[in-house]
């Protein structure tokens, strides 16, 4: 049991913490956020609209995107966490499977182009059912001891990037 405790703060626990903790923080700078806690940052997020600035990297202001419209509470962080890895696993295993552009676009553009959104929202489908896509590549022997570690490590990420926010309000 110690020894499922420590992976799952290892696998899960601290990728999680620190993505929560750096959204929130991200989001705050941006929009300078007054949540003192999780629920009113929900309430919060749902009034931001975040518009592109071109001095800030593209990646940062998708992520911020992605992070507002998923809610930023605890299953969003993961939807958004567990799209992000399907998506980049994809691309991996699309670059290292490459085998030039006549054989991609051999039965047309258009298909090409239908087929990846298809495949986009298909993998979106697959985040929202996240324990069952982490069970596939995480090592999880008891889901509820992963379940409440990454239920915590996202709460004291939250709790902790708030309480600047607490201490100003002070």
């Amino acid at each position: 049991m110690i020894f499922e405790i420590i992976k799952a703060v290892l696998l899960a626990g601290f990728p999680i913490a620190l993505i929560s903790y750096y959204l929130i923080t991200l989001t705050s700078k941006k929009t300078q956020l007054k949540s003192t806690n999780a629920k009113q940052l929900k309430e919060e997020l749902k009034t931001i609209e975040i518009k592109h600035d071109m001095q800030e990297p593209f990646w940062q202001s998708m992520l911020q995107k992605k992070f507002i419209k998923f809610g930023g509470g605890f299953y969003g962080i993961l939807t958004l966490i567990t799209y992000l890895h399907i998506e980049i696993y994809q691309l991996i295993r699309f670059v290292g499977n490459f085998s030039g552009f006549e054989g991609m676009f051999e039965s047309g553009i258009l298909r090409f182009i239908i087929g990846l959104v298809i495949e986009a929202v298909m993998n979106l489908v697959t985040a929202f059912m996240w324990p069952v896509y982490w069970s596939e590549f995480l090592p999880i022997g008891s889901l509820w001891v992963w379940l409440i570690v990454a239920i915590a490590a996202h709460t004291l990420a939250t709790r902790y990037a708030l309480s600047k926010n607490l201490n100003n309000s002070r």
